[in-house]
């Protein structure tokens, strides 16, 4: 058993991050554009009883919603969010797969027209998700494929 005490600083208002499976922290902010978004914390390998090892973001005095949030389910299904304002939990999320995904996914055919015209923003489409792996097809070509991180643009 680990007896260390890990400090992890509240915020006033803002959105937590939570379970997110480690070390995905960062991949995360990227995908998000959270960047540049204010003040942002971030904890990484965290023991969890949900998750082995988990991360959470913290970031202050912004709201996501929950179209941004859901996008974290293609890494980390059993990720949530917690909306704070005052320095309390005004709302309880699970993320959720989103059916389509706009523009974050490069297509692995190299001759998909997302491959050949810079100005096609790509499109895809989430065909089966579990827990262990995503499923996504992209809607110009119809090429099925496995979702992996290094997918994204």
């Amino acid at each position: 058993m680990n007896d260390r005490a890990y400090k992890v600083f509240k915020i006033k208002n803002g959105t937590v991050i939570d379970h997110i499976v480690s070390p995905l922290a960062l991949k995360i902010i990227d995908v998000l554009k959270l960047g540049k978004q204010g003040i942002i914390s971030i904890g990484i390998n965290f023991d969890s009883s949900k998750i082995e090892k988990k991360d959470i973001i913290k970031v202050e005095n912004i709201y996501l919603e929950k179209s941004q949030t859901d996008i974290i389910a293609l890494f980390s299904p059993s990720a949530s969010i917690n909306i704070i304002k005052d320095s309390k939990v005004i709302e309880k999320r699970q993320i959720e797969m989103p059916e389509v995904i706009d523009g974050l996914l490069k297509c692995p055919n190299p001759k998909c027209v997302t491959n050949n015209y810079p100005d096609c923003e790509t499109k895809f489409l989430v065909d089966r998700f579990d827990e262990s792996s995503t499923m996504v097809r992209c809607h110009f070509c119809e090429r099925e494929t496995q979702f992996v991180p290094e997918m994204i643009i």
